[in-house]
């Protein structure tokens, strides 16, 4: 598969079979991330994997848009001393979001290629998590990702046609 069908092809999952995601890919999963890009080279991202079921059955009660169980969750945290130190003010609120986020990507096409299925939430309560999984106060958790094998993967919803939204040198519409 060439990467944009890759991209193409990936689906927020939310059923996942009980198989459990092997230690391994969890890495994998991770060490993907850290290859993303990063506003002067701040890596100001941590991760915390959970596959306890009881850890991810609690963590459900502070977390609406965490429909089911999945077999992982990985936490992507954001190392706000870390991104202040790196990138001053801006650093710290905004570059390390942009950076959580590509992060993030890497670890959804990687999981999409190997056959997993995954979904982003950020519908949750960070200081609930925070206390939950024993951060420190600066280390802050800014997104979820469920990871598991997928029951069924929904289909593609529909995307805005690229004429529509690319534009060369100037806005070109009326």
């Amino acid at each position: 598969m060439n990467l944009l069908e890759l991209i193409k092809g990936r689906r927020s999952v939310r059923s996942f079979t009980d198989e459990p995601v092997p230690d391994e890919t969890l890495k994998l999963l991770v060490e993907a991330a850290c290859w993303a890009p990063t506003g002067s080279n701040m890596q100001a991202w941590e991760f915390v994997v959970i596959r306890d079921k009881e850890k991810i059955r609690k963590m459900k009660s502070f977390s609406p848009g965490l429909f089911v169980a999945p077999p992982a969750l990985i936490v992507i945290c954001a190392d706000r001393d870390r991104a202040f130190q790196k990138g001053g003010e801006m650093g710290r609120d905004i570059v390390s979001l942009f950076d959580v986020a590509m992060a993030a990507q890497n670890i959804l096409l990687l999981a999409h290629s190997m056959g997993l299925g995954t979904c982003v939430l950020r519908s949750f309560d960070q200081k609930a998590f925070q206390i939950f999984l024993e951060l420190p106060e600066n280390v802050v958790p800014e997104l979820l990702i469920t990871v598991g094998i997928p029951k069924a993967t929904p289909p593609a919803p529909p995307r805005r046609p690229l004429e529509e939204v690319l534009h060369f040198e100037r806005w070109d519409r009326q």
